[in-house]
């Protein structure tokens, strides 16, 4: 039995999703959040086209015909004027609820600091604690995961744990951020189909034998060749003592999947 053929949209929308998860698991968004966060965007964007024609206020029955959603749902995300709801530990990554357990559980902690634990052992221990709060998730996978973020210390050859001091809510991974802020800039222009003046995929074909700056120069070119060529109706002639923004350039340039694989 042949499996279903899958949609051409929710095709696309998959490996949209592979390139974001991407960035986001680093950011510590998980499934649940991004849901949270999916719902809102989906009301907003609706609820804009979906306003009552007398009042001016969104058509919540409509709304939540578009989306799914019910009516108390679209209710509550338009009441709260589309602001997201602050984080919960239930949509946290396993290894943050654990840290927030740690923070917030008495016995755990002191006057809302947190105390030094025996890694394995009887309560209280690291070891309880995940128990108790990281589902079935073993501690020592939740250990591994808050030290790679910095965000214990051990003491006494491991046998001892800490909270990490000076460990703020900054996500450590700036790089994720910055993409993650650049593609939602990239999205949003490709969405204004009207405003849309150029959208192409350019491949600069070299020898591995040539050097890299004959591939840079010819990246350089390319890119070039490619603004001088915009339409020149963009350029106001008329008004050049008023400086305007006409038109946003997004530049992206990446090794190919099969160069990458051939040098690994």
């Amino acid at each position: 039995m042949k499996p279903p053929e899958v949609d051409a949209t929710e095709a696309a929308l998959t490996e949209l999703l592979d390139v974001l998860a991407t960035m986001l698991v680093p950011l510590e968004i998980t499934p649940a959040r991004l849901a949270q966060i999916a719902r809102v965007s989906f009301v907003k964007t609706t609820a804009q086209n979906a306003r009552m024609r007398s009042s001016g206020r969104p058509h919540l029955a409509r709304i939540a015909a578009l989306t799914g959603l019910s009516r108390a749902e679209v209710k509550r995300v338009v009441s709260a004027n589309y602001r997201l709801s602050p984080r919960e530990p239930e949509t946290s990554p396993r290894a943050l609820r654990v840290l927030n357990a740690w923070r917030n559980s008495g016995g755990y902690s002191r006057s809302g600091k947190e105390i030094a634990l025996r890694t394995t052992g009887p309560y209280p221990s690291f070891e309880t604690l995940c128990r108790d709060y990281s589902g079935d998730i073993p501690h020592r996978v939740i250990l591994t995961e808050l030290e790679s973020k910095k965000r214990i210390r051990f003491e006494r050859n491991r046998k001892w744990v800490r909270v990490a001091k000076n460990v703020g809510s900054r996500p450590l991974h700036q790089r994720e951020l910055s993409n993650l802020v650049f593609a939602a800039s990239m999205l949003g222009a490709l969405s204004n189909s009207e405003g849309l003046l150029v959208k192409r995929q350019d491949k600069v074909r070299a020898s591995r034998a040539i050097q890299d700056s004959y591939v840079e120069n010819s990246i350089s070119n390319s890119v070039t060749t490619l603004l001088d060529n915009l339409p020149q109706l963009f350029v106001s002639r008329k008004k050049r003592r008023q400086s305007t923004n006409r038109v946003t350039v997004y530049t992206v340039v990446s090794r190919s999947e099969r160069l990458k694989k051939s040098r690994s």
